[in-house]
């Protein structure tokens, strides 16, 4: 599950119900009431954690998503997980033809998003040769030149924040080339894809707790689905002990 964020609370009382949950009922059945009881708690924090995170441009954070819950027959225990998967097992395939993937299991940025990020400086100048593609250029004069492909040697000059390796490659305004200047187009927009170039360094601002948002994801839906899943399991366990007592309590007391 989610790798490095972790949300847990004490739900008052619980403790006592699942000791006498085991004093009354074996351990394997103990921990199968225990596993029951918290599927049914754990679904309804699942959905909410649904419905607050964000769709980005992969949607592999909301892809992640799952539930897990482990039972202990030889002591009689559950375990209930909410959370992202742990990233980078399953199959996947690029998400718009750069090195980012799309799959059920690649949500890396979990944390960035829950915790925040801090600003990062673009401070190293651009200078790997680029292809310039074949264009027409008009000048002032109005004379036309077919210009055809060619390597500029010089490089970039300039820095550069992309996510051009990541999401792949851009495309260009249609506008005539030598008339009207070009600007780099990004799909998915901005801020989800970006090109930015500056002849001084760029600072990237910090990511807020939660994003644009401002909700971290699991913070945000355990904090709404907290005293539900008190009274879910509340109710599970106090229902299960009424019917042990119930059986065997004499027949008409």
């Amino acid at each position: 599950m989610a790798d490095g964020i972790e949300v847990s609370a004490e739900i008052v009382g619980l403790r006592d119900l699942q000791n006498k949950l085991r004093a009354a009922y074996s351990k394997p059945e103990s921990a199968r009431i225990l596993g029951e009881a918290l599927r049914d708690a754990c679904f309804r924090v699942e959905l909410r954690l649904r419905e607050v995170t964000p769709e980005g441009p992969t949607g592999n954070l909301r892809r992640a998503i799952d539930t897990k819950v482990v039972e202990y027959p030889l002591d009689g225990n559950a375990v209930g997980l909410v959370g992202f998967r742990r990233a980078g097992r399953g199959r996947s395939q690029s998400a718009a033809g750069g090195t980012v993937r799309r799959g059920p299991d690649r949500a890396f940025h979990q944390y960035w998003l829950e915790e925040g990020t801090n600003d990062r400086v673009v401070d190293t100048l651009s200078r790997s040769p680029y292809l310039r593609k074949s264009h027409r250029r008009v000048t002032r004069s109005g004379t036309v030149t077919q210009v055809a492909d060619h390597t500029v040697i010089r490089g970039q000059g300039g820095y550069i924040a992309s996510s051009f390796k990541r999401l792949g490659p851009f495309g260009f305004s249609r506008t005539e080339r030598g008339t009207i200047p070009q600007r780099v187009q990004t799909q998915p927009g901005y801020p989800n894809a970006f090109f930015k170039k500056s002849k001084t360094p760029i600072r990237i601002p910090p990511m807020p707790v939660g994003g644009s948002t401002g909700r971290p994801p699991l913070k945000t839906a355990w904090d709404n689905k907290r005293a539900e899943v008190s009274e879910v399991l509340t109710r599970r366990l106090s229902e299960a002990l009424g019917s042990k007592w119930s059986e065997l309590s004499p027949e008409g007391a």
